[in-house]
């Protein structure tokens, strides 16, 4: 018992009454008659819905499930927005054109200018400013169209119709797999005459004659070459000037009309040797390593 007092003791006050616990609180007065009852104590606001920062007042809903329901309408409608322009996923889209749609005179390059460099580029920068596909082939048509009104929009090449107008007749009833390198081999024949005349001169040892320039410019024959040889009007028109270079009705290498001028019977026996199928780039026999080494000797015989 002693020690409980000890321990509880010292939390008394000195003036507490033996079995107290302190001074109890005041009671609360009572009302005055005719007064009316306290008010109840003020309940915490209510907490209104949660609306994220910069929500705007058409997705606002009087709770969150209303404020959910208005975005998920709006997102629908930009969906559908972007659908009907067309938004592409990826930038491939871009590039299935609606030919039917176009004016006739450019239906055929469209398909063409799908496959370019240069549209592939205006596409990805579409892409990234979010550019519709039906926008983006509005602005290219627009483009082809303006061009081809002024005269500036170059015919279109049928490769396939190219090389069959440089069929040679000797080839005609030979394989398609012959008639391919008959054609193949017509025009690399015009192409090393083009290469030929930017070379300069040789002595008749072969070897290049000092201070000697060749007959063309090589920026003027690789210009040439881009300009004519995808067509046959271009390799035509090569072929020409190679006859009348040479003298002779096919193509062949120089004929003697060089500086030189070269030994008469040594011309003779070399245009007997280009008499035969092997060196005719037309001829199915046509042989590439004995026309170059026939070429060579007409090189070193006429200097150029």
């Amino acid at each position: 018992m002693k020690t409980l007092l000890e321990k509880y003791l010292p939390h008394r006050s000195p003036d507490d009454p033996p079995g107290g616990g302190g001074n109890p609180p005041p009671a609360p007065a009572a009302p005055a008659p005719g007064d009316p009852p306290p008010a109840a104590p003020a309940a915490p606001p209510a907490a209104g819905p949660y609306r994220p920062q910069g929500l705007p007042d058409t997705m606002f809903g009087k709770d969150d499930r209303e404020t959910m329901d208005k975005m998920a309408t709006a997102l629908t409608g930009y969906r559908q927005r972007d659908a009907e322009r067309q938004m592409p996923d990826k930038v491939d889209a871009y590039n299935a054109f609606e030919v039917d749609k176009a004016p006739e005179a450019i239906r055929a390059y469209l398909p063409e200018a799908a496959k370019s460099p240069a549209f592939a580029a205006a596409a990805k920068v579409a892409m990234e400013h979010g550019v519709p596909v039906k926008t983006m082939h509005a602005i290219t048509t627009a483009a082809y169209a303006g061009l081809q009104e002024a005269g500036m929009l170059e015919p279109l090449v049928n490769i396939e119709a190219e090389r069959t107008a440089l069929l040679p007749e000797s080839a005609k009833s030979l394989s398609k797999a012959d008639q391919d390198k008959a054609i193949d081999a017509r025009m690399q024949a015009n192409e090393d005459f083009v290469k030929l005349l930017t070379k300069p001169p040789v002595d008749a040892q072969g070897q290049p004659i000092p201070d000697a320039k060749p007959l063309i410019d090589p920026k003027v024959g690789e210009h040439a070459l881009l300009m004519l040889m995808d067509t046959a009007q271009g390799n035509l028109f090569l072929e020409a000037i190679r006859e009348q270079l040479t003298g002779a009705g096919r193509a062949q290498p120089f004929n003697g009309a060089g500086a030189n001028g070269g030994d008469k019977g040594a011309r003779e026996a070399l245009r007997a040797e280009l008499a035969a199928p092997e060196m005719n780039p037309q001829h199915p026999k046509f042989d590439r390593a004995k026309w170059d080494e026939l070429n060579t000797k007409y090189q070193r015989l006429v200097g150029v």
